[in-house]
């Protein structure tokens, strides 16, 4: 007698628990990724060996524009909202809650003092396109270290950190460097890019 063959049956696979997860993956990272706030202006800093970080809080950076502006950038939101309540102070801005509110959401700054309200009250697209003529480091008016010492009034443990393009002026690194040692923080970073160290070869 002939034998009856059975008829194979294909494997079926399940795809519905991957992709779950899959999705679930790619909403965590969608949801913690920390997006990108583009600079002001442009920053081209040049190369070196050191393969310090900086870290990603308690930091004032100062930062130094190809046309030698000069901005100020704080990470952290809370530490933006104590630093706008005393400049405003300290300075007679006239600054409402809103303005602060505004200032607490910009990340980088670069302008003097009495463009600051008129800055804030810009739409949010009106505010990215208008050019930043960076903060005031004259000998008579220097509103960079009214910043930086309420910065580190407020955050005794901040690292100051000094990046600059590569094409700016020496003139406006030593007068931010002068700045700095006026006030006795004689200690900072530099912040560079990092090169392939040269072989021992």
């Amino acid at each position: 007698m002939a034998q009856v063959k059975t008829k194979k049956s294909g494997v079926m696979l399940d795809m519905t628990a991957m992709c779950d997860v899959a999705f679930l993956l790619l909403t965590f990272f969608i949801l913690t990724a920390k997006m990108k706030v583009p600079d002001p202006a442009k920053f081209e800093v040049p190369s070196s060996v050191s393969e310090k970080k900086l870290p990603d809080e308690n930091v004032v950076r100062i930062s130094i524009s190809n046309e030698g502006a000069v901005f100020l950038t704080i990470a952290e939101q809370s530490k933006r909202k104590e630093l706008i309540k005393e400049i405003d102070k300290m300075y007679s801005l006239g600054l409402n809650e809103n303005d602060k509110e505004k200032f607490s959401l910009i990340e980088t700054f670069g302008v003097p003092m009495k463009q600051l309200k008129f800055f804030l009250n810009l739409s949010d697209d009106k505010r990215k396109l208008f050019k930043q003529e960076g903060i005031v480091i004259d000998s008579t008016n220097n509103e960079l270290k009214g910043w930086v010492r309420v910065a580190k009034t407020l955050n005794a443990n901040a690292i100051i950190a000094i990046k600059g393009d590569r094409d700016s002026e020496y003139a406006v690194f030593k007068k931010v460097i002068a700045t700095m040692q006026e006030m006795h923080l004689n200690r900072f970073s530099l912040i560079t890019g990092l090169e392939n160290k040269p072989s021992a070869n």
